[in-house]
């Protein structure tokens, strides 16, 4: 498929999950978490070349997506880094709005018959939650560790749909690093606005150290250049399309 043929299709699955009139609505009066295109791009690359029908692909990568939106939305509800604590009422469209994500989901997988799929998926979702509890709890044994932990915090959904379609273990291992890598960027943006950052209590017990003298800055720096050599280091021989290259490349660079 070519680059242009690429973005069309994600722009289709991108249509085809906002053309929701509940999603909308949310859109317009809920302050939750929104698509996450990266993850949207790895899970194309991860379902092209199968033998299902473009428009089928399109709405099984639309589904997984609101298995992400579904998990990220619950997951929000009141977390200890809020500053501010949700109302009564916007607890309960939050709720609300994972449930109608959780409903999407299912309904779309079942109508397909992929109820395999929906088994892994599910899977990804409680490994997402145990490395979460993991990590915040910091029920962890040392620097490989942690990091592992952070990639399923953030990959474990991906690496599922990836695993069901037979992708070989490096393009898993590779783009389950790069959606995390755009979480840690972003993140690092967001620690220079609000000078604060989940991170801080990972720094603070000292994991992923590799300056003893460096400041929170500095250590969330190396974190990424650390999760970058890992990306670079299994990419030799890496089967993915010019789109997937180039925002890859992007990533790498910023």
């Amino acid at each position: 498929m070519s680059y242009q043929g690429g973005v069309a299709q994600l722009k289709q699955v991108e249509a085809l999950v906002l053309d929701q009139t509940a999603y909308r609505f949310l859109g317009d009066n809920f302050d939750g978490p929104k698509m996450d295109k990266d993850q949207m791009l790895w899970l194309h690359e991860a379902i092209r070349g199968t033998d299902l029908e473009d428009s089928v692909a399109q709405q099984v990568i639309g589904a997984t997506l609101y298995v992400i939106l579904a998990h990220d939305t619950h997951d929000g509800i009141d977390e200890p880094s809020d500053v501010k604590q949700k109302t009564w009422q916007e607890r309960q469209l939050t709720v609300l709005a994972g449930d109608f994500y959780s409903s999407l989901y299912y309904r779309a997988l079942a109508d397909f018959g992929m109820i395999d799929l929906l088994a892994a998926l599910q899977r990804g979702v409680q490994e997402t939650n145990e490395a979460k509890v993991n990590l915040y709890q910091l029920h962890i044994t040392g620097d490989e560790d942690y990091l592992a932990h952070l990639v399923m915090s953030k990959a474990a959904i991906f690496s599922k749909f990836a695993t069901y379609f037979e992708c070989d273990e490096t393009f898993t291992f590779v783009g389950a690093r790069a959606i995390l890598l755009t979480y840690l960027l972003r993140e690092r943006k967001n620690w220079l606005v609000t000078g604060s950052s989940l991170f801080e209590t990972a720094y603070e017990h000292g994991y992923m150290a590799q300056n003893a003298q460096a400041d929170f800055a500095m250590w969330l720096e190396d974190l990424i250049e650390t999760l970058k050599a890992e990306i670079k280091a299994n990419m030799g021989g890496l089967a993915i399309s010019d789109m997937t290259e180039k925002r890859l490349q992007e990533l790498l660079g910023q």
